[in-house]
């Protein structure tokens, strides 16, 4: 629907439009207070979602410590490198193993007589052959570049290359072992005389190795035993040691890194919950945005997002949830049975540091002697799960620190979504405490913004009346005049 175009202020000289712009100012501010409020909403539901992102990151962590594969990884390590190098899985079986490498795996190969060519020049004729059973074509057009990727690119399973310095090709299988071949039909001599390869065959070697004293054949250089990966580089004429141990390392660096973690979220729900909000900044109406630059506008919205979770439950109840969590024993170990045990306690207050209050802090050496020590006990206390129903109010102390916090974290999570809404739908159908509040807001702005149409209308109306009263009344007048000039 068009505006209509309004001269106001012909009769009377007063600027009726300023004078109803000035009116209706009064008559929004039911409707600016609502979006401003919206607007808080929003901004509160973004600062949610971005502590819902690192209540899922912790969460993350978390979960992997639940299962003993996390505190299983093992580390191998080799005596000679040159001959074989070891890596292992977290299935890996700790211990020491002997070997020794008599022959390596060996491809098939066929190396042809020196042939001094460019290998951008043109075969110039037209040719078959076969390598494995598979029919290479060449044209006269074909270099012999382009026939050599015809054959590395084709099912052969073989791959061609031309040596620059000895001036010779060399064909060799993709597959090593005894399985490993190649066998060309050549019955035109189109490969011979292309490569200059007159051999037509060839087989390729097991590796040889003695494992523990037991002689195996291999038909690659690397094989796994007990979750080892042997790595076979070289021969060698007496035994290489690979050893195969428990990677205490890693299990303290995954506990260091949950209570860096832990601490960054103290720290983030504290400075979320501690920051008052200033009352003279809120949300900006559209008046007051047409008169400040985009500078003043994220300054001034800066100031005004601060303090948005001020004293928020859920936030405040999440760290003191995962606090109660954490001091608590695991009951049905022995020692160690609590994160004091090794090495890891709560911080006090200190003066001039209350932010550090309710933190974590690690005695690293504690912690790696309780990890050398048994490293299975200190994986208990995190992967610990209970025979008991889930009920039972004995469930939680029966169970591990990492499957707890589990637990905490996603109630936590879970409310917050309740609170604000997943993100994936939108405003009118989000059932959250949000999404309804926002659709409220909606409904009521729209209503609001209905009569706030209504009555500009009827300003306008009642101006345009009068200019059209006093208009009649200068014409009167102006006759009047003009009868007693007569």
């Amino acid at each position: 629907m068009a505006t209509p175009i309004r001269f106001g202020g012909i009769a009377s000289g007063m600027d009726t439009d300023k004078m109803i712009k000035d009116l209706m100012k009064v008559e929004r501010m039911p409707v600016d207070k609502i979006k401003q409020q919206k607007q808080s909403i929003m901004w509160k539901r973004d600062e949610y979602r971005t502590m819902n992102s690192t209540l899922t990151s912790i969460r993350s962590i978390v979960d992997k410590m639940r299962f003993a594969t996390s505190f299983n990884k093992q580390n191998a390590v080799s005596s000679n490198n040159g001959v074989v190098t070891a890596t292992s899985s977290a299935s890996a079986v700790s211990g020491s193993y002997s070997i020794r490498v008599d022959k390596l795996a060996s491809s098939a190969v066929l190396i042809g007589a020196k042939n001094a060519i460019d290998v951008r020049d043109k075969i110039s004729f037209n040719g078959d052959f076969e390598v494995n059973g598979v029919n290479i074509h060449v044209d006269s057009d074909d270099t012999y570049e382009s026939v050599m990727k015809k054959i590395s690119n084709s099912k052969a399973g073989a791959t061609i290359s031309y040596d620059s310095i000895n001036k010779s090709f060399m064909m060799s299988s993709t597959s090593t072992g005894s399985s490993a071949k190649i066998e060309i039909k050549d019955p035109n001599g189109d490969f011979a005389k292309i490569f200059n390869i007159t051999s037509t065959s060839a087989q390729g070697t097991n590796a040889e190795v003695v494992l523990n004293g037991t002689k195996m054949e291999l038909e690659n250089n690397s094989f796994e035993f007990n979750g080892v990966k042997f790595d076979l580089k070289g021969v060698s004429t007496s035994d290489v040691s690979v050893t195969a141990t428990r990677d205490t390392g890693d299990i303290v660096s995954q506990i260091k890194e949950f209570v860096k973690q832990y601490n960054d979220l103290v720290d983030k729900v504290n400075q979320s919950t501690s920051a008052r909000p200033n009352r003279n900044y809120r949300p900006l109406t559209e008046e007051e945005r047409e008169g400040m630059t985009e500078k003043q506008i994220d300054l001034w919205e800066s100031k005004a997002k601060v303090g948005l979770l001020y004293r928020d439950d859920i936030l405040k109840e999440t760290v003191s949830t995962l606090r109660r969590s954490l001091v608590d024993n695991v009951k049905g170990l022995g020692e160690p049975n609590s994160l004091s045990d090794i090495g890891i306690t709560f911080k006090g207050y200190l003066k001039g540091m209350t932010g550090e209050l309710g933190k974590l802090e690690i005695d690293e050496q504690k912690l790696q002697d309780a990890v050398n020590k048994n490293p299975d006990a200190v994986m208990q206390l995190f992967t610990k799960t209970s025979n008991l129903d889930q009920k039972d109010p004995n469930f939680k102390s029966e169970t591990g620190y990492a499957d707890r916090l589990y637990t905490d974290l996603t109630n936590q999570i879970n409310k917050i979504i309740k609170r604000i809404g997943s993100g994936k739908v939108p405003d009118a159908v989000d059932n959250s405490q949000y999404g309804r509040d926002i659709d409220e807001m909606n409904k009521r702005m729209q209503t609001l913004e209905s009569r706030v149409a209504l009555v500009e209308k009827r300003y306008y109306k009642q101006f345009t009346a009068m200019e059209k009263a006093l208009q009649k009344l200068n014409s009167q007048g102006s006759w009047l005049s003009q009868q007693l000039g007569q």
